[in-house]
């Protein structure tokens, strides 16, 4: 899976499958560079969805503004995506909106939240809870682990 226009001189940070279609791979971008200061002269991140069928290209990209360091898709609603960055932020993504629509801008994000978290996000992971829809939990370099619901847009709760 690589396509040297979109992937070049980016490293692999993180992957998953879709459960509901083994086929699609998602697989996240980044670049790091710990002395590198100036955000401006590090590339943005990208989220690619490749298939079996056609490893030279991926079917979907999406451009994050920071490397993306994490990402899942939710176990009961498969075309949701969730991604973390290594600027702390959180956003989630319907792939299958994305892609009909052509528009690629997550359905939910942090970015805007001030309690979020305030270093990289190292891990995403979608929790099924009883009679209740799927709630998204991160962690993160800040020492904390929060817990993110979509009833109204992004809320958070903070779990330590």
């Amino acid at each position: 899976f690589e396509c040297v226009s979109l992937t070049e001189n980016r490293q692999i940070t993180c992957i998953d499958i879709n459960l509901a279609n083994p086929d699609l791979i998602a697989v996240g971008y980044g670049e790091y560079d710990i002395s590198c200061i100036d955000d401006s002269k590090l590339k943005h991140g990208l989220l690619c969805f490749w298939t079996l069928k056609n490893p030279t290209y991926p079917e979907l990209t999406i451009r994050t503004e920071h490397s993306i360091t994490c990402c899942a898709y939710a176990k009961k609603k498969k075309n949701m995506i969730a991604v973390g960055d290594s600027h702390g932020n959180i956003a989630i993504y319907n792939i299958q909106q994305c892609a009909l629509q052509g528009e690629i801008k997550p359905i939910a994000e942090s970015k805007g939240i001030e309690d979020k978290h305030n270093d990289i996000v190292w891990e995403v992971q979608w929790v099924a809870k009883e009679d209740k829809e799927e709630t998204l939990v991160s962690i993160s370099g800040d020492g904390r682990i929060i817990e993110w619901s979509l009833r109204k847009g992004l809320e958070l709760t903070e779990l330590f």
